[in-house]
């Protein structure tokens, strides 16, 4: 008998003292070849001419007994992949894959869905095919390599971005593309939010940051890879921060442009412009990241929802729109809200608003489960007053992002386990 109660209470202590884990990897994932690129239908090239700066894929794997959670950050305009999110599921044991496109316009694009066989078709089919190989890779090297960790988050604010969605005499709203002037339109959520991630040392080994504004500060008039604004910003982190990673979260980032755009129509030029938006966002992320630190957990969890919900299609009601999301809660702490496509801002700062929960990230631009990419994803105020991506080019019910937003709070607080099955004690 006093064996089985030592034997209960060593496993009570092992359980108490269940430790989070975290793994990191990185690939470069800029083509060998020039594929067409990205975002633009202007683009003044038929495909890449030459790469800027080197594209990536980087994970941070999170491990808490036997959960697992995998996050990977690509510099890519849109990416997902239900094959692959099976296979890490069946054989690395990862049920939870969130893909998050930093949405640069200034990378490759995939052949589209029926699109005539041409060699640069079979190119783009072969890149793609390659890249979920390469994350699978990636994220396989990231789960074998746990180490012990603490999780630390801190918050800052820079406007660097402006909407685009400006009302009009007309009383409707439409988008101002170039903003010559620099005037910091709004509404915006300027806020960031960095995930620090420290070995039991106290080392910094990654870095995540969370932040809304569309990638384009390079035009259509640009033919050479780059991953914009996020790129130089990551690797001047990872600079500063010797022997740590950093990855980007493109946030609800529909109706955000750059203040600072290279419209110059000269690649030095432009590019300069990029170095300076760079520049500015990783100082005010390094004075964050430098002030936060880890906090030990006594008993690590993550636990996740994942559900694909369909909608009517705003113009045509015989078709359907779906959007898959996840809503994930890391010690009790940090919740995500994972919204595919295109969300705006005001899809953000709801969540944020929301949950009963310290820490609500948002992750735009992100594929969770399926594959199916909706496009914008506009709150019901800017469906109402139209413009790029509130009512033209976006196929998706009026509400639809409401309800996506309602649906992330639901889960969460049935995360939390706040859902009985029979009414509460009066």
């Amino acid at each position: 008998m006093r064996r089985l109660m030592l034997l209960f209470l060593a496993l009570a202590s092992v359980a108490l003292a269940q430790q989070l884990q975290a793994g990191l990897a990185r690939v470069e994932t800029t083509p060998k070849v020039m594929l067409p690129m990205y975002g633009y239908p202007n683009r003044t090239c038929s495909v890449a001419e030459g790469t800027h700066d080197a594209l990536h894929a980087k994970v941070l794997v999170l491990a808490a007994g036997k959960e697992r959670l995998a996050i990977v950050t690509i510099d890519i305009g849109t990416f997902g992949s239900a094959a692959l999110q099976k296979r890490v599921a069946d054989e690395l044991g990862i049920p939870v894959l969130l893909v998050a496109s930093s949405h640069t316009h200034s990378g490759p694009q995939f052949a589209r869905t029926g699109q005539e066989e041409t060699p640069v078709a079979a190119a783009q089919r072969q890149y793609r095919a390659e890249l979920e190989t390469m994350i699978f890779d990636a994220v396989k090297q990231a789960s074998q390599s746990l180490f012990p960790a603490k999780l630390g988050v801190g918050r800052g604010s820079l406007q660097l971005g402006y909407n685009r969605l400006v009302l009009r005499e007309t009383g409707r709203a439409r988008a101002e593309f170039s903003n010559l002037s620099h005037v910091p339109y709004g509404p915006v959520d300027p806020e960031f939010v960095v995930l620090r991630v420290e070995d039991d040392a106290g080392r910094v080994r990654a870095v995540i940051v969370h932040y809304a504004c569309h990638a384009v500060v390079m035009q259509g008039w640009n033919c050479m890879y780059s991953a914009d604004w996020p790129g130089i910003m990551q690797s001047k982190v990872e600079a500063a921060l010797a022997g740590s990673q950093c990855m980007f979260v493109q946030g609800g980032a529909g109706d955000i442009n750059p203040m600072m755009m290279g419209m110059a129509k000269n690649t030095q030029e432009d590019f300069r412009v990029l170095e300076k938006m760079g520049d500015l966002i990783s100082a005010q992320v390094l004075r964050v990241a430098r002030e936060i630190r880890g906090v030990a957990t006594e008993k690590a969890s993550i636990r996740s929802k994942s559900e694909i919900l369909p909608f009517p299609d705003r113009w045509d009601k015989t078709r359907k729109v779906e959007a898959g999301i996840t809503t994930v809660l890391i010690n009790d702490e940090i919740a995500i809200a994972a919204v595919p496509g295109e969300p705006m801002h005001r899809l953000q700062t709801f969540w944020k608003s929301q949950p009963d929960v310290r820490w609500p990230l948002f992750y735009g631009y992100t594929i969770s489960v399926g594959d199916s990419w909706p496009g914008y994803i506009p709150d019901v105020r800017s469906a109402a007053f139209g413009g790029y991506g509130a009512d033209t080019t976006t196929r998706i019910a009026v509400g639809a992002g409401d309800q996506i937003m309602q649906r992330h709070v639901i889960n969460l607080y049935g995360l939390k386990g706040m859902w009985l099955d029979a009414p509460g004690k009066q």
